[in-house]
């Protein structure tokens, strides 16, 4: 892959890693999800000035449908998922959750090369993948203090949760192939308007929509640092996922925690354990291998003769 690819994977990792030490509150009291959605609507309307004449061509319709849906599989469902199953499933466990996306993220490419889809030489490797996403997955669990609820409720969103993994997972997929075939500022007015459209709308629903039109203090808000942070991480999740081999880019589930792990470890500087350096060492371990394992073709690779 090339050099700015690996740049922005960085970035974006870097930014993910260390979104916790920035507050999530807005000046204005916002829910987190009509935050999310201004923020992506933002981005839509913006990319719209950008757009080339396909945007418009009916043609392109059909194809943008599809982008659509999946862009709002990958962001906008996991976002209502994540803030409804909050009382339920606490954050550890859905970052655990989560690291199962890599996992998914593999079966799926090697079940569509096992039903005779065209692939490229890393989808036809795509099993070679599985013990690294499954020693990154054990090691994230050794470090993470897991707390599941026992209640029905409790049961029923990690269930939710569990679906919307499965669901990031194969809309990550989907999202590779679609995104290649779409000018990214199209791209990124699709996704923004599809995500905004969801979420303000889920909102409206839930009856959680504060912000009016005449409101302009909550549009501008956008300069905020946490906003400023969420719009370059929209723009550059959209473009990895673009340029980057599925696998590669779900690395993201274990490097993130990797990086977030590492910067607790610094500032709070706990006493280490064989438990704490073993799930570490198991957890980049599994995402250096996502990143870096060369794929040839299967069968030659695991060919014993």
């Amino acid at each position: 892959m090339r050099w700015t690819i690996w740049i922005a994977f960085v970035v974006l990792c870097v930014l993910s890693g260390t979104s916790w030490a920035i507050s999530r509150e807005m000046s204005d009291g916002l829910p987190l999800l009509e935050q999310q959605g201004i923020v992506f609507g933002v981005i839509g309307l913006f990319a719209l000035l950008f757009a080339g004449r396909r945007m418009w061509s009916r043609r392109m319709a059909p194809l943008y449908v599809r982008l659509a849906a999946a862009a709002v599989g990958f962001f906008g469902v996991p976002m209502v998922v994540a803030e409804y199953a909050r009382g339920s499933v606490p954050a550890i466990s859905r970052s655990a959750l989560f690291a199962l996306v890599p996992v998914v993220v593999v079966v799926v490419m090697a079940v569509a090369v096992a039903a005779g889809e065209s692939a490229g030489r890393e989808e036809r490797g795509a099993r070679l993948f599985l013990m690294p996403a499954l020693a990154g997955l054990g090691g994230l669990l050794l470090l993470l203090p897991l707390q599941f609820s026992a209640s029905a409720r409790g049961r029923t969103m990690q269930s939710i949760v569990c679906a919307a993994v499965v669901l990031v997972g194969l809309s990550s997929v989907g999202l590779y192939r679609l995104l290649r075939g779409v000018a990214f500022a199209d791209a990124i007015a699709v996704v923004g308007v599809a995500n905004a459209a969801f979420l303000l709308v889920w909102s409206a629903v839930r009856e959680d929509l504060l912000w009016r039109g005449n409101d302009l203090a909550s549009v501008m808000s956008i300069a905020s640092l946490v906003d400023l942070v969420d719009v370059a991480e929209v723009l550059l999740i959209v473009w990895l996922l673009r340029e980057m081999p599925p696998i590669r880019f779900a690395a993201r589930y274990l490097v993130i925690p990797l990086l977030t792990v590492l910067e607790s470890y610094v500032v709070m500087r706990p006493e280490w354990t064989v438990r704490m350096g073993f799930g570490t060492a198991l957890l980049a371990a599994g995402g250096g291998m996502l990143l870096f394992l060369k794929a040839g073709e299967e069968g030659t690779v695991l060919s014993l003769r």
